[in-house]
């Protein structure tokens, strides 16, 4: 793996190019950039064909190891990789150690090893079976086993034997890596750790780049400060801005930066501007899952802010007939029994409510993908609404597409020095939709 650093934003951030893959040896991946979370071995929702409908063949997908703990054997006797395993041979492969779409149980990591939840139930997985599945499911790059289970709650003890677990096997991984021929073509990612204490992380920051001056290691994963799933979508950017701030400082700047998780859009950027280079697909994944379409402006076009804001002070203006009203009441009190995770983000418009029961209009007036190009807002609150499996596939192919198209607007911006500019047009549509 390569990576080269084009240009510094004035705004903050670093616009890069990711070359050199062992599978794309000739690829070029502009960054920053998102992966394609997948569960399972797929990207949720979606087959192949459809996939390629949404995004290039060619970009980066992430397979959490803990998918595939019980079929090491299985890819061993395959031998050409997860990739080609689950029918996406043309990307390239991220190997996490747990699916930043799913919160992770905490509390339940030993220093023996690390515990992940498969499909049968809880296990724990020591370095040495970790790379071996690692070896088998041949990715161009993947993490570290590591123990990041710290939050914002963790106390400095959990913390210490986060960074003590997490430091040995490193250890180990950099060892069995030297051993193993089949780890040799893939780029190791050391996790960057310490929970919610600044010193401690640019503590161990500083270690980590002494650690491993004499090892060959390809980038860094950003990890520790949520426990997957939606705890990373909640997160306040302000709160962990300096946190990202000490544990990114200290690392060479020729070496990429990775921070898995459902980071809501405001955070993106704000990560982005501290240095970070690649993200993945779990945030528009979870607002498919509680049936939402994102409608977050990614344009820096006068007209595309005026016309959000409009459109969020007709909402609010109109007049209301007694019908919606009705209609109105009974969303609000449905809203009352819904778990915390599931409740919408100002970032997304929820096809559950009965609001959308009349509409004609797309999920986005303007946006370009196959869902808005021939559905109408009705028809897909219609799926949602009798539990049609076609109802998930076309909210998931238009929230993959508007998640793209951010990041394409985020490079785009960062050109021109104005990434700031396209930050506070969605914080000015959040802000909007937050006095709905």
């Amino acid at each position: 793996m390569k990576f080269v650093v084009e240009q510094a934003s004035k705004g903050g951030g670093r616009l890069g190019r990711l070359t050199g893959l062992r599978s794309q040896p000739t690829a070029v991946h502009e960054t920053p950039l998102s992966m394609i979370s997948t569960l399972g071995g797929s990207a949720p929702h979606l087959t192949q064909d459809v996939l390629h409908l949404v995004v290039d063949k060619e970009v980066p997908v992430c397979f959490p190891a803990q998918h595939f703990c019980d079929l090491t054997k299985t890819l061993q006797k395959f031998k050409k990789g997860v990739a080609q395993f689950s029918a996406l041979k043309s990307h390239s492969v991220c190997v996490t150690v747990q699916d930043t779409t799913k919160r992770t149980p905490s509390g339940y990591n030993e220093k023996k090893g690390i515990s992940v939840w498969t499909y049968g139930g809880r296990q724990v997985i020591a370095a040495e079976r970790y790379m071996e599945l690692v070896e088998a499911m041949q990715p161009d790059w993947y993490e570290a086993l590591n123990d990041a289970d710290t939050d914002v709650n963790s106390s400095k003890k959990r913390i210490s034997k986060s960074i003590m677990n997490s430091t040995l096997m490193l250890d180990q991984c950099i060892d069995i890596s030297k051993k193993k021929q089949g780890l040799h073509e893939a780029a190791l990612f050391v996790p960057l750790l310490g929970g919610y204490n600044e010193d401690e992380r640019k503590r161990f920051s500083k270690a980590i780049i002494e650690k491993i001056k004499n090892e060959s290691i390809s980038g860094f994963t950003l990890l520790g400060l949520h426990t997957n799933g939606a705890t990373a979508e909640k997160l306040d950017s302000k709160l962990i801005s300096n946190l990202v701030k000490v544990s990114l400082d200290p690392l060479p700047q020729v070496l990429p930066r990775q921070a898995s998780g459902a980071w809501n859009p405001l955070t993106v950027i704000t990560l982005v501007q501290q240095g970070v280079d690649i993200f993945d697909s779990s945030f528009p994944y979870l607002v498919t899952e509680r049936k939402g379409a994102l409608i977050f402006p990614i344009s820096l076009t006068k007209e595309n802010l005026e016309h959000q804001n409009k459109k969020l002070r007709s909402d609010n203006n109109a007049e209301t007939s007694n019908e919606d009203k009705q209609l109105n009441k009974e969303d609000e009190d449905a809203k009352e029994n819904i778990p915390e995770d599931e409740l919408s983000s100002a970032y997304e418009m929820c096809l559950k409510d009965k609001s959308n029961l009349y509409s004609t209009k797309p999920l986005l007036d303007g946006c370009q993908c196959y869902t808005c190009q021939n559905f109408t807002q009705a028809y897909i609150h219609h799926l949602i609404n009798v539990n049609e499996l076609l109802g998930p596939v076309l909210l998931m192919v238009h929230n993959l597409h508007h998640w793209m198209a951010f990041f394409k607007s985020i490079r785009s911006a960062m050109k021109d020095d104005s990434l700031e500019n396209l930050k506070s047009v969605i914080q000015s549509h959040v802000s909007a939709a937050g006095k709905l």
